[in-house]
């Protein structure tokens, strides 16, 4: 009896020096700077007020259209498409035009039926700011927004536009 109370007892002294020894002072191992995360946040802008700090890699409050210019896509070309039924059932009719002569003149031809569909214009292909203009003075009824086709070539399988996209598939 008197040996089964010792051996608690030392079972006890063990566990308290391990814990004796489990709120020792840490130790530095190392030290690689202390460089503030501020740098990775910059983008998100997380103050959003006028004593906020100025970031000099922010992302700049206002974007103008000129500065997403140029737009090119490099999966799709001006050409004969040849039209394709899908199932793309609640798809917002949209259309893909760049600014040459084949898209202006689809684009002529089109205006009344894309303005009574809805439909949004994507400009996958545009260098300036003037020509961008340009085509939405042929339709000023319609929203053309300049952007890269690329992405959406790929999962389409596209390679031309003047192309219109609605839920039964691609036309032109």
């Amino acid at each position: 009896m008197k040996s089964m109370k010792s051996i608690k007892f030392s079972i006890v002294l063990i566990i308290m020096g391990v814990n004796l020894f489990a709120h020792a002072e840490l130790q530095v191992i190392a030290d690689v700077g202390g460089e503030s995360a501020v740098r990775f946040y910059e983008a998100i802008q997380p103050e959003h007020d006028e004593t906020a700090p100025i970031m000099p890699h922010a992302i700049p409050p206002m974007l103008s259209e000129a500065d997403m210019l140029p737009v090119v896509s490099h999966q799709l070309s001006p050409g004969v498409l040849k039209e394709r039924t899908m199932d793309l059932a609640g798809l917002q009719p949209i259309f893909l035009v760049g600014n040459d002569n084949m898209s202006v003149a689809w684009l002529q031809s089109k205006k009344q039926y894309l303005a009574s569909l809805h439909a949004i214009g994507l400009v996958v292909n545009v260098d300036s700011l003037s020509a961008l203009i340009a085509l939405r003075e042929i339709a000023p009824e319609l929203t053309l927004i300049p952007t890269p086709g690329d992405d959406l070539a790929e999962r389409m399988n596209l390679q031309h536009y003047p192309v219109l996209i609605t839920e039964q598939g691609l036309t032109q």
